[in-house]
């Protein structure tokens, strides 16, 4: 007599993943919208709130998209959900948070060097908007931000939308489709004009990023470079041998 899977001593919301994500790659939904969360908790005899938790890691898989109205709907691209990661294991920790401040310190477009022509595909000394920014909370300074991107996309961006909305979300919000991103991340020692924003001493150590955005195309549209107090951010990662699971973030201490 085979055993019952809701005795399984894997985690309900894990069994719940898989069983969709299975039906998904298989074309069972064909991009179509997936039953409502009550029928999937009657389904697999868990809670909705079960169903919701797997219906998370779905998307972070970019298996499902899921919308207000619409409901949850599956997908075939992995392009939903690397726009979503991007925001927010990426992008959004430079900036989320409400009790956080961003104050716009450099807004104007300049020669772009060999280093932001690299960076961006372009030849020295074409034009780049430059935004240079500050995020604290409560008065602390977290981290200092720099960022490249390109001219044609500047006029999406401006000093009051910047102080109130992440950079990333700012392009989409004016029609740029994220594709991904390549980052490092690395410990250094912090320059002096960059220590003094953040309130730290000269060659105190901090968390150095680098991340160059791309569209859908494949078109570098940002280079940023961030510096980030080391007693304030650790980094950490869940990790897994299954494909697309492991992620990596930056959290605020």
């Amino acid at each position: 007599m085979p055993s019952d899977p809701r005795r399984s001593p894997v985690a309900k919301y894990h069994r719940v993943e898989i069983a969709l994500a299975e039906r998904i790659r298989s074309g069972a939904f064909a991009e179509g919208t997936l039953p409502a969360e009550r029928e999937l908790a009657q389904e697999f005899g868990v809670a909705r709130v079960t169903v919701r938790h797997a219906l998370q890691r779905l998307e972070d898989q970019g298996l499902v998209t899921r919308h207000e109205r619409r409901g949850t709907v599956a997908t075939t691209s992995g392009h939903a959900g690397s726009r979503r990661l991007l925001r927010e294991h990426v992008d959004q920790f430079l900036d989320r948070g409400r009790p956080d401040q961003r104050k716009v310190l450099r807004f104007g477009r300049v020669a772009a060097s060999v280093p932001v022509a690299r960076a961006l595909g372009l030849t020295p000394g074409e034009q780049v908007l430059r935004v240079v920014r500050l995020r604290s909370r409560a008065g602390l300074a977290l981290t200092y931000t720099e960022s490249f991107i390109l001219e044609p996309l500047a006029h999406l961006l401006d000093r009051s939308r910047l102080s109130k909305r992440p950079l990333i979300a700012a392009l989409e919000d004016g029609g740029v489709k994220i594709g991904g991103a390549q980052q490092t991340v690395r410990a250094e020692r912090c320059p002096a004009p960059i220590a003094s924003a953040l309130g730290i001493h000269e060659h105190e150590p901090v968390l150095h990023l680098e991340r160059v955005v791309f569209d859908e195309a494949g078109t570098a549209v940002q280079w940023l470079l961030g510096w980030y107090r080391a007693d304030r951010f650790e980094i950490r990662m869940e990790m897994s041998r299954a494909d697309d699971r492991t992620r990596v973030w930056v959290n605020t201490r």
